[in-house]
């Protein structure tokens, strides 16, 4: 269970819990300058200079520089690098820098990081555990990144419950739109109650047509049926179908080539 604590660990513990031989590496001299053809220019910044920045910046846009910097750099999607990401995505008291560092985390994401995707999408208004609380952008990379994890497989069949769990709050209480988008998409990729459900209840509740479709489309996925944004047909749909996801992936008839048949989507709103 997710409990509360009072106080977030300073970013540069991490820094210095970092080993001797994750370092060495990367000691350069950033501010040293070489000379060619009679000119003088300045040296690449290294992996460790980006480190410093990212972690010991005195504003968020020079710490975001340096998340965006080490990032990009060869080291980026070393174990090290991503537990730097980690913490700033968890503690950073800048948005931006927050953002930053969760979205440096999707391109090697896998299950070190879901536990931090959830607690970030979790922590609404008030700090969880060891997670700062996350505003509206922050949640929604938080959301990515889990997206991300989920697209690739590359979760643990253990953490499929608390992901789930997670998905479906979002998608009934999160104040975002963005955040709902992204988990209504996220939950596509789970063929098992109460997901149909919850879906249906997006279409019903909801005036926001891209919540709506975003739920039609889901189910679409889920089922291979579709009832074109009507909530009650879905509804019905599902309670005379057993297993509603014995049809997943197949395309329904009347969306087959619809471009082809001279169709014309109308939305109605």
């Amino acid at each position: 269970m997710i409990r509360e604590t009072q106080q977030i660990p300073s970013l540069p513990v991490l820094r210095w819990s970092l080993t001797a031989a994750m370092l060495l590496p990367l000691l350069g001299g950033a501010c040293s300058s070489s000379r060619s053809d009679g000119k003088w220019f300045k040296k690449p910044r290294t992996s460790q200079d980006y480190l410093d920045m990212a972690l010991e910046g005195a504003t968020g846009d020079e710490r975001r520089r340096g998340v965006i910097g080490l990032a990009d750099s060869r080291d980026g999607r070393t174990d090290w690098a991503k537990k730097v990401f980690d913490t700033i995505a968890r503690t950073d008291v800048d948005t931006a820098v927050r953002c930053a560092a969760v979205a440096a985390l999707v391109p090697a994401a896998g299950p070190d990081q879901v536990s931090t995707a959830i607690k970030v999408l979790s922590s609404t208004s008030q700090q969880i555990e060891d997670v700062r609380a996350a505003p509206d952008a922050v949640r929604w990379e938080a959301a990515k990144l889990l997206l991300a994890i989920i697209h690739n497989y590359t979760y643990e069949e253990a953490q499929r419950g608390q992901i789930v769990q997670v998905l479906l709050e979002r998608v009934a209480r999160d104040k975002d739109r963005n955040v709902r988008l992204t988990s209504i998409d996220a939950l596509s990729y789970f063929a098992q109650e109460p997901i149909p459900s919850a879906l249906i209840d997006v279409m019903e509740q909801e005036e926001d047509f891209a919540l709506q479709h975003a739920a039609e489309s889901a189910l679409i996925t889920l089922t291979g049926h579709t009832h074109h944004h009507d909530a009650k047909a879905w509804r019905k749909w599902l309670a005379q179908n057993p297993d509603p996801f014995k049809d997943m992936g197949q395309t329904p008839p009347e969306l087959q080539s619809a471009d082809s048949k001279g169709i014309r989507w109308e939305w109605p709103w």
